[in-house]
């Protein structure tokens, strides 16, 4: 895992992402669309709004991907079981542990998040930097 951001050198991605991962909760409007009012999940909502309703997730989801152009994947990634709940670390270990056996499994693949958690999620950093350490250098997290 490569950190970008804050308080460590900013290196330059690779390459575009093949995948861009965004962290979320399986929380469904009326309409079937899944929540995406803040963050990463917003930016996403609001440059692919069929993204909200095209993800297969449900509670017992962690991690799923969703080809939205050719050689362009979107990721979603658990980390609160609702939107008004603050993250949940052992969420975020699943879904880390999930990534993890993906980007190994995908070494030519590059995925680029946004550090899970630590924004409307309400988790200090360094809680979240132990989990997510493990992960391989084909995965990019930002902290902005």
């Amino acid at each position: 895992m490569r950190l970008i951001g804050r308080r460590l050198n900013y290196a330059k991605p690779w390459k575009r992402p093949d995948v861009y991962i965004f962290t979320g909760n399986p929380v469904r409007k009326v309409d079937g669309a899944i929540v995406m009012g803040r963050g990463a999940a917003k930016q996403v909502r609001d440059n692919w709004p069929t993204v909200q309703y095209r993800l297969d997730i449900d509670e017992a989801t962690h991690l799923t991907f969703l080809d939205i152009a050719p050689g362009q994947t979107i990721g979603w990634f658990k980390v609160k079981n609702h939107w008004k709940d603050a993250a949940d670390l052992s969420l975020i270990r699943k879904s880390t542990m999930l990534l993890f056996e993906e980007a190994i499994n995908n070494p030519t693949l590059f995925y680029h998040m946004n550090a899970p958690g630590i924004g409307n999620g309400r988790l200090d950093w360094t809680l979240v930097a132990t989990i997510v350490e493990t992960l391989p250098d084909n995965v990019l997290i930002y902290r902005g």
